[in-house]
């Protein structure tokens, strides 16, 4: 009777622990198995001209609701592209999590993140100062690693503001 009991009580836990998960952040994006929420910015040649510091032209984010497989736990999973003024580019691939009532997107194996909040209008402020660095790699294996840069907070590489896309542009997020 007691395991009876002890299992029932394990299967509840279990179930309201996705329920919590798959709803946590809704505001970003709805906790149903695919959708996808994007934002992008291009910064035009006056907004770099008036930032001389600023690294980054182009960002774009997009944020992929995934439910659970028998391999993986249902998970929000977040794409971050950076164009540098260089003409460097590079993907930022991870899982997301709720922060408050923002959202924390990092990189596995210690590639750090972001921290990402709502603004008006569906914008979106992502947050690079919070967290120092984000790697813009797909993955941990080492060879993965080298082909990548860290994009780092920097004098005018702190925050960007980035537009919401519809939905039909965004392409789900996914590693």
């Amino acid at each position: 009777m007691n395991r009876t009991r002890s299992n029932f009580l394990s299967t509840a836990f279990a179930m309201f622990s996705l329920s919590a998960v798959a709803g946590e952040l809704d505001s970003f994006v709805a906790a149903s198995d695919g959708a996808t929420a994007c934002w992008s910015r291009q910064y035009d040649a006056a907004h770099m001209t008036a930032h001389p510091d600023q690294k980054v032209a182009a960002m774009s984010l997009a944020v992929t609701y995934w439910d659970e497989t028998a391999i993986n736990p249902s998970q929000y999973v977040f794409r971050l592209q950076a164009d540098l003024r260089d003409g460097t580019h590079g993907t930022a691939i991870g899982p997301c999590s709720a922060d408050g009532n923002k959202m924390w997107c990092g990189v596995e194996c210690d590639g750090g993140g972001v921290v990402v909040s709502n603004r008006s209008g569906g914008d979106v402020l992502i947050d690079l100062e919070a967290i120092g660095n984000i790697a813009m790699t797909s993955g941990c294996a080492e060879e993965i690693l080298d082909e990548g840069f860290a994009l780092q907070s920097g004098r005018d590489d702190k925050q960007f503001l980035l537009h919401a896309l519809p939905p039909r542009q965004c392409i789900p997020a996914q590693y």
